[in-house]
């Protein structure tokens, strides 16, 4: 008898060899994850985020107020506002004004990804970036930020940035890290609005070159202390 193989079938086997398994990281370097954004992401060894671009932005900025296409934002968000030690939106030199208003930006970017028909199709990507233990808290922002004017809005990407961070009497109870949301689409007003833009992380190659600049740049932090 010839065996029927089915369509999701043929999708779980490509998920299998097309996944391009992470190298481990050494012990030493800081840790760096990425994650995409979309309703239905389906890849093996890959984690997925909140289902939308705007919940996520509303997530790393601890804001419960802001609602999706789902619903409202849930109010852990902001009560886990403790934990926030700097937050902002990082965009190009010439981004223009509209750009900077609330969610517009990640509302377009989902509303482009709904548009596409595909539950799988990713809106934005959300990075996770641990801070070394030995970068002071006053350098955080100076290392975050840098980062993300040099390696992603210089390159036309739109970023939501924050630092989230907890101290407690006996040590950290959240250690320092940085959550970026970074656009997987073309989010100016122009013909290519809504497309997606596989260059700004949208490759495993551009993640691995996002993942040593992270690196490097937490090995210039430290040097530039002493």
């Amino acid at each position: 008898m010839t065996p029927i193989i089915t369509t999701a079938d043929v999708d779980a086997m490509k998920r299998i060899l097309f996944a391009r398994p992470r190298d481990r990281r050494p012990d030493d370097q800081p840790d760096f994850k990425v994650r995409p954004i979309s309703e239905a992401w389906r890849l093996v060894h890959r984690m997925p985020a909140y289902k939308t671009a705007v919940s996520n932005a509303a997530y790393i900025w601890r804001d419960s107020a802001p609602a999706d296409r789902f619903g409202p934002m849930p109010a852990k968000f902001a009560e886990r506002r403790c934990e926030l030690r700097g937050a902002g939106l990082i965009l190009p030199a010439s981004a223009p004004v509209w750009a900077t208003t609330d969610y517009t930006i990640w509302e377009e970017a989902d509303a482009a990804t709904v548009a596409t028909g595909d539950p799988t199709a990713v809106a934005a990507w959300h990075v996770i970036m641990e801070i070394p233990l030995t970068i002071r808290l006053d350098w955080w922002t100076w290392l975050v930020t840098g980062f993300v004017e040099h390696e992603l809005a210089g390159r036309g990407a739109a970023v939501a940035w924050a630092i989230h961070a907890l101290q407690g009497a006996d040590g950290w109870i959240v250690k320092p890290h940085a959550h970026l949301i970074v656009t997987a689409r073309h989010w100016r007003h122009d013909h290519r609005q809504g497309q997606r833009h596989p260059g700004w992380i949208g490759s495993w190659d551009a993640q691995k070159r996002l993942e040593f600049a992270w690196r490097r740049r937490c090995g210039v932090a430290w040097a530039g202390m002493w």
